[in-house]
């Protein structure tokens, strides 16, 4: 120890002038490593000094190869993110030819290896106040330097390149330093050799209970009076002095009324002409930690009466596998005793394995090949809880007198230095756990068949973004995936109800409004007719919507055509008694004016306007006729007919019409429909109608394709009419079968055509389907109910 404690002061006095000389960092660096490798006996060496976050700051090489040094410098350049947690974990330790280094730094460790191929390595970790280091040293044979010293070289030197660094950066880091010594947390202080304080930062104050800095600098014998006990200041002083610095030399303080508090004192003198004008450095509250350090050994004793009382087996095995502990749960569980198990090697009959095997075993003996064969079907994994820990989980046909599925972990026991002495592992029986695992995992199967199948759309909302959509949904708008839904249900919407969904929303949230939105939802074919239904719902402890979208397109259509049809009939009885009391008094009319054409005879002045008399009351019983055709509900005999034939023989009596000499006609008629129970001649006229009324919409040019298909699904027959004419508006479209509604000129048209069309094609059971836009031509869709077989 002694020996140990004039090398570390050798070390000190040998970097005093170095710490005195004004040149760069690694200048510096390589002085300093050259001169402890000197002091030590080294060939060879480098010292490396990280700032936090892993920015070099010093790399200096002495003695080492080129080749080497240069791979070195290479990779200080690109450190871990925290140099030092590598370092930190090998430790301060001296590796020679063919030992291993797992630092978990790759690069690091294969450069260790390399250089210490034929000679030994001292590895220093430099725990720096600002940072992180590396000292390494080449050896010839193995260090031969005493416990500790290691440690406390590393220290010596880590405070040396601090104070290296700190030198070369205390005019371009004033600043940095200012707001250092602002805000460290921990006490920052220059003091005289007599006891008065002459700086402290803002901790510092705190720390000793003045109300501020000027307080402290103005109380006589302020450092003096610091120390609970007067005797302390006098042996820091002694030892401060003795060797120009002290590390973590823990002493009792006190508070300006008179609180004790614990402090752990990093400090150097400051000499002027050999002369000591007084201390600077770090003072640390260390009080939670002493406290917390009086408790370890009353926490030591808790653990074994906490093992016994937790719900989960735990055993404790030493190096030579021997049981050293075995808490209660682990009777309970396995059904053996603890006098029966401990201080044997026994854990595998307990688990009827063979011998040497319980995962505790094979962590113990550190042979991940061995734990991988055996526990490799065992659902084998790393712990989350701790790095060098295993997982498995197995099921036991018997283990305490019944089967049992269990969860083992298992950890490795390590002395100061990382060296395995023991495992533990904890066992949990697992048996309930996964009987409600498979619950769930049904209940979960369940749920998604429910929502997956529901033939709504099903979408889940956080206020952020959606989280969640059933197929109906993704379908609904057309979307590959719920991420391409965007952020917002109103992304979704058209713009045209937007607005009224933002109102409704708001309505929602507040916990009121219409159950139900309807507006319009917007994929890549167009706009569709949309309801929405939204409901708070919790989600992973906060709250999400929950929101139910329904097409109906469909729906909306119906019931315009329920409405259109009730229309129609409304009409049509109207119609109907119109029809029926003007015509007879038409009858009336037509009589007396061809008796009076009679009575005037050839030639007579007034005979012409007779004529007009009986030809526009013919006119007006043309009218009336279809009124009477459109509103007649009677039930006449149906034939079956053959619907491919009937629009054949319709073209054929059409063929030659002025109308149609310049229209393209093109048939797709599917073969062998099936036969329709109906009226032939009235067919025949809806036909003829729709036929005529696409020509004069194309005004005599253009193409008419007439389909016929049939499914045998739905037992339905259909005939569509497309032209390429200029197409209808929405506002024509909904008012086109309605009686006397026609887009003819005056004269041309009686607007009948049409709904009287409309009358007969639900006389035979069956509907008519429009599809039109402007620009884009026309189709009538006829269908028809099949006949009976």
């Amino acid at each position: 120890m002694v020996r140990n404690l004039v090398e570390l002061n050798r070390f000190f006095e040998e970097f005093r002038p170095i710490l005195a000389r004004s040149s760069p960092p690694n200048r510096q660096g390589r002085a300093l490593i050259s001169t402890a490798g000197s002091l030590l006996g080294a060939t060879g060496g480098a010292i490396t000094a990280w700032e936090r976050g892993g920015n070099l700051i010093m790399n200096a090489t002495w003695g080492l190869p080129p080749a080497e040094a240069r791979r070195l410098r290479t990779m200080a350049q690109s450190p871990p993110g925290c140099p030092g947690e590598p370092l930190g974990r090998v430790g301060w330790v001296s590796v020679g030819p063919g030992d291993p280094l797992e630092s978990g730094w790759p690069q690091f460790d294969r450069l260790v290896m390399d250089l210490a191929e034929e000679q030994w390595l001292a590895l220093w970790p430099l725990t720096r106040v600002l940072g992180s280091g590396l000292a390494l040293l080449r050896f010839r044979e193995r260090p031969p330097w005493g416990a500790g010293f290691a440690q406390a070289a590393a220290g010596v030197l880590a405070m040396t390149v601090d104070n290296v660094l700190l030198s070369d950066q205390v005019h371009a880091r004033q600043d940095d330093y200012s707001r250092i010594f602002a805000n460290s947390r921990d006490m920052i202080y220059l003091s005289s050799r007599d006891g008065r304080w002459v700086d402290v930062n803002p901790a510092g104050v705190e720390m000793l209970g003045y109300s501020s800095k000027e307080e402290v600098l103005a109380t006589p014998d302020s450092a003096q009076k610091a120390y609970l006990n007067p005797n302390d200041r006098k042996r820091f002083q002694a030892a401060i002095e003795k060797d120009g610095f002290v590390k973590d030399y823990e002493v009792s303080f006190k508070k300006k009324n008179g609180t004790p508090i614990e402090v752990a004192i990093t400090a150097s003198v400051r000499e002027q002409n050999s002369v000591v004008l007084g201390y600077e450095g770090i003072i640390k509250d260390i009080t939670a930690a002493k406290h917390a350090q009086e408790q370890i050994e009353q926490e030591r004793r808790l653990v074994a009466s906490i093992l016994e009382l937790v719900p989960v087996a735990i055993f404790v095995v030493d190096k030579a596998h021997k049981v050293r502990h075995w808490n209660k749960a682990c009777e309970e569980l396995t059904g053996w005793s603890r006098a029966d198990v401990l201080g044997t090697d026994k854990t595998w009959q307990v688990f009827n394995r063979p011998k040497g095997v319980s995962l505790a075993d094979v962590v113990v003996d550190d042979d991940q090949a061995k734990l991988k064969t055996i526990y490799g079907r065992e659902n084998l994994r790393r712990s989350a809880m701790s790095p060098d820990a295993w997982e498995a989980e197995h099921y036991f046909e018997s283990l305490g007198g019944r089967p049992k599925e269990l969860f083992f972990t298992a950890a490795p026991l390590r002395d100061s230095s990382g060296k395995i002495t023991g495992a533990v592992e904890a066992i949990i029986e697992t048996t309930d756990l996964k009987e409600l695992q498979r619950q769930l995992a049904q209940s979960e199967a369940l749920y998604r068949t429910l929502v997956e199948a529901n033939r709504e759309g099903i979408v889940l909302h956080d206020y952020n973004h959606f989280i969640f959509g059933n197929q109906a949904f993704l379908q609904m708008f057309g979307l590959h995936d719920i991420t391409q839904a965007g952020s917002d249900f109103l992304e979704l919407l058209a713009d045209s109800c937007r607005r009224s969904y933002l109102e409704w929303m708001r309505q929602v949230e507040r916990g009121g409004g219409a159950p139900v939105f309807e507006g319009q939802g917007v994929r890549t074919d167009g706009v569709f007719d949309l309801e929405v239904t939204a409901t708070p719902c919790p989600y992973r402890g906060s709250t999400a919507l929950l929101f139910s979208t329904r097409d109906v397109t469909m729906r909306k259509a119906m019931e315009e055509q329920l409405i259109r049809s009730e229309r129609l009939a409304a009409t049509g009885k109207l119609a109907f008694d119109i029809a029926h009391e003007v015509n007879n008094p038409l009858g009336g009319i037509l009589t007396y004016a061809h008796l009076l054409q009679e009575d005037l005879g050839v030639g007579n002045e007034l005979t012409t306007t007779v004529d007009k008399i009986i030809k526009l009351t013919n006119r007006c019983k043309i009218i009336v006729r279809g009124l009477l055709d459109f509103a007649r509900q009677d039930t006449p005999e149906k034939e079956p007919m053959d619907l491919n034939r009937v629009l054949t023989e319709v073209l054929s009596l059409m063929e030659g019409h002025m109308i149609l000499r310049r229209v393209e006609l093109v048939k797709d008629l599917a073969p062998e429909l099936p036969m329709l129970w109906g009226q032939r001649a009235k067919v025949e006229q809806v036909f003829l109608n729709l036929i005529i009324n696409a020509a004069e919409a194309m005004e005599g040019q253009g193409r008419l394709e007439l389909t016929t298909r049939h499914n045998p699904q739905t037992r339905e027959v259909a005939i569509s009419f497309t032209d390429s004419g200029p197409g209808m508006d929405e506002e024509v479209a909904r008012k086109v079968f309605e009686p006397f509604f026609t887009t003819k000129p005056r004269g041309r048209g009686t607007g009948l055509g049409l709904a009287i069309s409309h009358g007969i094609i639900q006389q035979h059971g069956g509907r008519v389907e429009l599809n039109t836009r402007p620009g884009m031509g026309c189709t009538f869709r006829i269908i028809f109910p099949m006949g009976d077989s």
